[in-house]
Formats: C-alpha cells, sequence, structure tokens
C-alpha cells in the first residue's frame, strides 16, 4: 500500500551495487553470471571501459561506456539502439537499461568478438521472500527458493519484485505499491481451513446474535470498519509480517457486548457479573494475542474501533430526559474519536511512517527465547 522507507533504502543500496556489477565469464565455458566480484582464478570479469566498452554519446561527445557489461545483453547487438540520437539510447547506467524487446539474430550472439555477449548466461534475476529481494541465480535455484523467475531479464533494475511479492493486482506506477485495496481484503481471507472454522464458529454464535440485535447494516459497518482499523495498525506495527483474518473485526464485535451492556445497564438483572465474564473473556484473548502467530496489534486496534462504533451505530434506550441528551453527546463525541484514530493510524502510515518501535513487539508477542517471536518476517537491518 506504500512505499516502505527502510526497505526502499536496502532496494537503492542494492541498486547502486548493482551499478557496478559486470559478467563473470568463467574460463571453463560453462557460462556466465552478472556479478559485482569474480574470482581471477576461474573467470573474467568483463568490465568496461576496460574490455571492449560499446561508444556512448554525451551530446556531441562521443565516449566509452563505463558501466557495465552486461551478460548477454549489449547496445550493439539490440535493433533499436542503432543509430539512435542522444535522448534515445540507453544511459551511461546500467541500472536504468530496459530489456532490449528487438536483439539480433542468436548467431550474431554466439560469432561475437565479445566475451558478455558471445557466453552462455546461466543466472537471471529471480525475486525470493516478501522482502522483495532480487538475486542473479539459476532457474533450480530460484525454484529451490520457491522464487519468481525471470528469464526475459538480465538486470535486477528490469524486474519489479514488489509486483511480484505483493500480486493481485499491477501498480499503476512501476516500485510505488498502491493497492490500498488491502486493508479491507484481508478481512475476508484466512490462513488455513482451522482459522476459517474458529471464524464460522464465531459468526454463528455472537455475530448472529448481534446481527439479530442491531441489523445486518449496523453490524456489517462494524465488522468491517473494525478490521480495517485492526489491518491499518498491524501494517504500521508489523510491516513486515503478511497478515489474513478478521481478527480485528471479531474484538469490534466483542466490543458491541461490552457497550451493549454498558446502555442496557438498568435493564439487566446482574449487569456486573455480565460485565466481569466480558472483562475476564477478553483479558485471555489479549494474552493469548501476545503468543506467536497471532496479530494482538489487529486485536486491540479492532477492539477499540468497535467501542467507538458500538456507541455510534447501535440503538439505544433511553430512560429520562439527562439520559438522552448523555447519550447524544456519547455519539458525536465517540464519531470524532472514530475519524481521530483514522487519522492518526493514516498519518503514521503515509506521512510520517514509524519506522522504529522496540516497545512494539512485545505487545504482540513476548519472546521467552530467541526464536519464539522469529515469525514476525523479515528484519530490514538484517538484509545483505
Amino acid at each position: 500500500m506504500r512505499l516502505d522507507p527502510k526497505l526502499n533504502e536496502y532496494i537503492q543500496r542494492e541498486r547502486a551495487l548493482e551499478r557496478s556489477s559486470a559478467c563473470c565469464v568463467r574460463n571453463d565455458n560453462s557460462g556466465c553470471i552478472q556479478s559485482t566480484e569474480c574470482l581471477d582464478k576461474f573467470a573474467k570479469f568483463v568490465k568496461w571501459p576496460g574490455n571492449d566498452a560499446p561508444d556512448f554519446k554525451n551530446g556531441t561527445t562521443i565516449t566509452v561506456r563505463t558501466s557495465g557489461s552486461v551478460c548477454g545483453q549489449d547496445p550493439r547487438y539490440c535493433r533499436s539502439q542503432h543509430e539512435v540520437g542522444t535522448a534515445d539510447q540507453w544511459p551511461d547506467d546500467i541500472t536504468k537499461w530496459p530489456i532490449c524487446s528487438d536483439p539480433l539474430p542468436k548467431e550474431d550472439f554466439k560469432n561475437s568478438t565479445y566475451e558478455n555477449v558471445r557466453c552462455n548466461v546461466v543466472g537471471h534475476p529471480c525475486c525470493i521472500g516478501q522482502e522483495a529481494r532480487c538475486e542473479i541465480v539459476t532457474k533450480e535455484y530460484c525454484k529451490y527458493k520457491h522464487g519468481v523467475y525471470h528469464s526475459e531479464a538480465t538486470l535486477c533494475s528490469q524486474v519489479n519484485c514488489m509486483q511480484d511479492t505483493c500480486g493481485l493486482i499491477p501498480f499503476r506506477v512501476a516500485d510505488k505499491p498502491d493497492q490500498i485495496y488491502r486493508l479491507w481484503l484481508p478481512v475476508m481471507l484466512h490462513a488455513g481451513i482451522l482459522h476459517c472454522l474458529v471464524s464460522v464458529v464465531f459468526q454463528m454464535t455472537v455475530l448472529r446474535d448481534m446481527e439479530k440485535l442491531a441489523g445486518w447494516l449496523r453490524i456489517g459497518i462494524i465488522y468491517i470498519f473494525s478490521g480495517i482499523t485492526g489491518n491499518f495498525a498491524s501494517a504500521i506495527f508489523l510491516p513486515y509480517r503478511a497478515e489474513v483474518g478478521p481478527a480485528g473485526s471479531h474484538f469490534g464485535i466483542l466490543a458491541c457486548l461490552f457497550v451493549e451492556v454498558l446502555q442496557s445497564w438498568q435493564l439487566l438483572k446482574s449487569p456486573l457479573r455480565a460485565l466481569f465474564k466480558l472483562v475476564a473473556i477478553t483479558t485471555v484473548l489479549f494474552v493469548f494475542g501476545a503468543l506467536p502467530w497471532i496479530d494482538n496489534f489487529a486485536h486491540i486496534f479492532g477492539f477499540i474501533s468497535g467501542l467507538l462504533l458500538s456507541f455510534v451505530l447501535l440503538p439505544y434506550i433511553t430512560f429520562n430526559r439527562f439520559d438522552r441528551h448523555r447519550k447524544r453527546i456519547q455519539v458525536v463525541t465517540c464519531s470524532a474519536l472514530f475519524i481521530g484514530l483514522l487519522t492518526a493510524l493514516f498519518f503514521f502510515y503515509y506521512i510520517h511512517p514509524i519506522t522504529d518501535c522496540s516497545v512494539c513487539r512485545y505487545i504482540n508477542c513476548i519472546p521467552f527465547n530467541e526464536d519464539f517471536c522469529s515469525n514476525h518476517g523479515f528484519r530490514p537491518e538484517d538484509r545483505t
């Protein structure tokens, strides 16, 4: 839904490393691969401008290229680069090269005198993992790492690993994630049959009763917006972990029960007993939320959202004039607080992203040992 600051920093750093890469041709003629380093004893590093570099038109001056070479791709072997003006030529920066759509025939490559063109390219870009990491590897290794292999490309800068990671509808602008629908889509997704079964049981018991009490429209609004708020908070505090499931929505409905007890306090036979049961159940669920594979941020913010929306949307009974006036003020106040909550989440996600929150991880998972909370996704600072 956004270009993550830390992740983008590491992508740009890796692109800068690729800018200094060149074609590493193996001495035994087993192939070549794009790399930033090459062992002299086993391969030759075909680095421009020292090894047959093509010309580069810099205004009225013609110089040789300094960025490259690239295994299997060369301006001299792409028809679109023949006799073009300065504006249409590939820049002297291989990270800005497109994929050549009209290369010369394969026979011309085989008969070439340029080593980076003549060699058999054994590695292509592979997008690996949810962190959009790109590596130049063989097809077999990419399959082993469950990555997305791009045999048509020669450089990592020519592929969009962020799109491969996110999937679904392509970005309107490359490298700029804009999938805002991910705020509500996880509410309808599940991580397996057991996860789905738990949701169905909750919906056929608690949610069904609340729907009979308040109507499908009111409960539907609370359910969806509680899930959106929970997912928004999860995206802020757990940005590198994939999340699915209506956890925030379920806790929003759980908050409805609290509001129903408070609004009908005078009508209940034992309101304190009912409230104590709800507090006990909610406390246990929040404690379970500190275990791995459970998103406590979605629980907390879904509950807060459901609490505010319940005061606004659930029907209530007034017992006197003062009570009616108090509940109207309550509706206005809770509406303002919910809008303020969404505004704050929007601010800390898009305008001033939270990138370092050491305390937050303890809210979602208490690390009893080193590997207890290892499922929280990769850490950008550990990316190499």
